[in-house]
């Protein structure tokens, strides 16, 4: 994986599911013609099959990978949340297999945020959990894999129960719900973000100018409150520290637990995860006294809110993602006074929501351990970055790869995510275009809007792997 030169090939991918959807149609499509008077007639106007719908991928939103790598977890524009197996056995076959939902539940809401329990392991029922928040909605605790609305006398019956239907396992059932309420209104608050801690007893939800904490056996409401600003009235009356805004990205770090903290007007701020009290905030670059200034010096790392944050596997340095912007801003955990640089050219200009992935060659928490930075653009390439920090400015990408696989309009590259062990990725896909008159007819919930979305299992090896096989 370090090496230059990564090769990869598509071991698994939804695009072949519906590649032999489309076969089944037209099978169904000659079955379907009727003769009458000794001629055929092709019938009309026939609505999609429940099959059809259950195999379409909308535009995919957010894709995160289970931190055992079993499993990766998606969100799309339809309102679903789904989970589809990682499974290596059988993918070393030249031809690409079919990925199709191992588990789902549909949304009445707009899914917004959701997180993994940090000990998820696919052998122990009572860790495969995720936490999900949705539009005026409770946050709720769900179990990836296991329908809890039924029960089982043991895994053996629930495997032939699932192996008796086509349908994705139904995982729906709420196994607890956690009350955000505004204290103002009463109203119930759906986080834009949401974190675990390290250890997996508490969790974090970012919404409007604060951090709400969580106990995860305590669903009466937040253990504690972060305020981001002491006041909203006033700035003056908190000293002139903290930030207003909505809290759109939560990250925690792997070394110490700091939370990190970024909003949707271009300010992030560091938490003591103990105290729950600031250590220091800080504006992006471009950013003064809560305004955007113009300075041509800064136009490459300007964006427009983050929506996405990582910290490197040592917990040394902050990777920042914003809206509308080609660069991913580094920070050095040892000042903050200023960015280190930028991860440069990520094909990222809009404001679909683009993720990337931060990628260690060895496990754990090593002090000054070599990584990488996996990153989507629009364009449906990744790019990749080796060690970034050791540079200054902009830098640019050490590897570019097309995993559009021949579609050049597969959609953006939401999620870029790299397993644990280097030789899996996982790429997420979403595209959105809006139809006028005739062709407002598209797949996706939005009337005049067609949508559509893509997930691929990619087998990967370097120049060096590849000339080692071939010599043995």
């Amino acid at each position: 994986m370090s090496a230059a030169g990564i090769q990869f090939r598509c071991l698994a991918s939804t695009r072949v599911c519906e590649e032999e959807l489309g076969r089944e149609v037209n099978c169904e499509e000659e079955l379907s013609r009727e003769v009458k008077d000794g001629e055929e007639v092709d019938t009309e106007g026939k609505t999609a099959s429940p099959k059809s719908d259950q195999r379409h991928v909308a535009c995919i939103q957010n894709a995160q990978l289970s931190p055992d790598g079993t499993c990766i977890f998606t969100s799309d524009a339809d309102r679903k949340f789904s989970v589809y197996a990682v499974a290596v056995d059988g993918l070393d076959n030249a031809a690409a297999k079919s990925l199709t939902p191992y588990a789902q539940f549909q949304s009445a809401d707009p899914i917004w945020a959701f997180a993994a329990n940090p000990r998820f392991n696919c052998r122990d029922s009572t860790t495969t959990t995720v936490l999900v928040s949705r539009r005026g909605q409770y946050i709720s605790l769900h179990n990836t894999l296991w329908n809890k609305s039924q029960f089982y006398s043991d895994e053996a019956e629930f495997l032939q129960t699932y192996k008796q239907t086509e349908s994705p396992v139904d995982i729906s059932t709420k196994i607890e719900h956690y009350k955000l309420v505004s204290s103002t209104t009463e109203a119930v608050t759906g986080p834009l973000s949401l974190a675990y801690s390290r250890p997996g007893t508490s969790f974090y939800a970012g919404h409007r100018n604060s951090i709400a904490v969580f106990d995860i056996e305590n669903r009466s409401g937040p253990i504690r409150t972060i305020k981001t600003i002491p006041s909203t009235s006033n700035k003056l009356k908190g000293g002139g520290v903290g930030f207003k805004g909505d809290i759109a990205a939560l990250s925690v770090s792997p070394l110490d637990g700091t939370i990190a903290a970024g909003s949707r007007t271009r300010y992030v701020g560091l938490y003591d995860h103990r105290a729950k009290e600031q250590v220091t905030s800080f504006g992006l670059p471009g950013m003064l006294y809560e305004k955007k200034t113009h300075d041509p010096a800064l136009e490459p790392m300007a964006g427009d809110g983050v929506t996405h944050m990582k910290w490197s596997p040592d917990g040394t340095y902050l990777y920042i993602a914003e809206r509308k912007s080609d660069a991913l801003l580094m920070y050095d955990v040892r000042n903050f006074s200023f960015a280190l640089g930028y991860c440069a050219g990520r094909a990222a200009l809009t404001n679909q929501t683009l993720g990337f992935d931060v990628w260690g060659s060895w496990g754990g928490c090593v002090e000054n351990q070599k990584h990488e930075i996996w990153a989507g653009g629009t364009d449906g390439r990744v790019r990749v970055w080796r060690d970034p920090y050791m540079a200054e400015g902009a830098v640019e990408p050490d590897e570019v790869l097309d995993v559009s696989g021949g579609e050049p309009d597969g959609g953006s590259v939401v999620a870029s995510l790299v397993h644990k062990d280097g030789n899996l990725a996982t790429i997420a896909r979403g595209g959105r275009e809006l139809r006028c008159g005739a062709e407002s007819t598209g797949r996706g919930m939005r009337r005049g809007v067609r949508e559509w979305g893509s997930l691929d299992i990619l087998g990967l090896a370097s120049n060096a792997t590849t000339n080692e096989n071939m010599a043995g």
